[in-house]
């Protein structure tokens, strides 16, 4: 019979075809070829961690994809009954709901993400991590997605998002009008292209 390993070895190349898969279908939604590297994932599931400080209720993973930086949050310690992955991609989605048996998976579009998760009743919200293109998405589309983002956070709650470019991820003009203090995490030169984790908060007002 294979082993625990073998089977985690079989799943993580079926999920890297898969992803190269709809990357060849939709390059710009997907942002990358190959789904973030083992490295990077744990970098955003320790970002995730530190930035929970305690807070009660979910984690919502956006853009969870083929479950890279699932397997690492879940690995970190966070208890699978709060998480919450947000995937708009159906094959995507299915392929989430094979292999992850206790996550909440819902399929839909982050730029809704209030509604998605008042629909899923999914509330309070201790962090939102996100694995989105965003330098590769339309302004108008970034711009709804980091809004819906703080809308479902409570101020001080913060989002983990990281990106492959040498600027921060969230545009400075959504920087500034949501008043988002970030914070950047050294480069993950080992990681396929080399990548950088931010984290962003709405400070608790004064």
């Amino acid at each position: 019979m294979p082993t625990f390993e073998s089977r985690r070895g079989l799943d993580s190349r079926a999920g890297t075809a898969l992803f190269l898969k709809r990357w060849l279908r939709r390059p710009f939604a997907m942002g990358a070829v190959i789904p973030s590297g083992r490295l990077l994932a744990e970098a955003m599931a320790r970002a995730t961690l530190q930035a929970m400080e305690g807070r009660p209720g979910h984690v919502v993973e956006l853009g969870a994809g083929t479950g890279e930086v699932t397997k690492a949050l879940l690995a970190a310690g966070i208890a699978p009954t709060r998480l919450a992955l947000v995937e708009r991609d159906p094959e995507l989605a299915a392929f989430l709901r094979r292999h992850f048996a206790e996550p909440q998976i819902i399929e839909g579009d982050a730029a809704r993400l209030p509604r998605l998760l008042a629909d899923h009743g999914i509330s309070p919200i201790a962090a939102v991590v996100s694995s989105l293109p965003l330098l590769s998405l339309p302004t108008d589309i970034v711009s709804g997605i980091v809004h819906g983002v703080f809308d479902a956070l409570p101020r001080g709650a913060a989002l983990i998002q990281f990106t492959y470019g040498p600027t921060p991820p969230v545009p400075r003009a959504l920087r500034q009008g949501l008043r988002l203090v970030g914070s950047r995490g050294g480069r993950i030169w080992r990681n396929v292209p080399p990548a950088v984790v931010w984290t962003f908060r709405k400070p608790p007002a004064a």
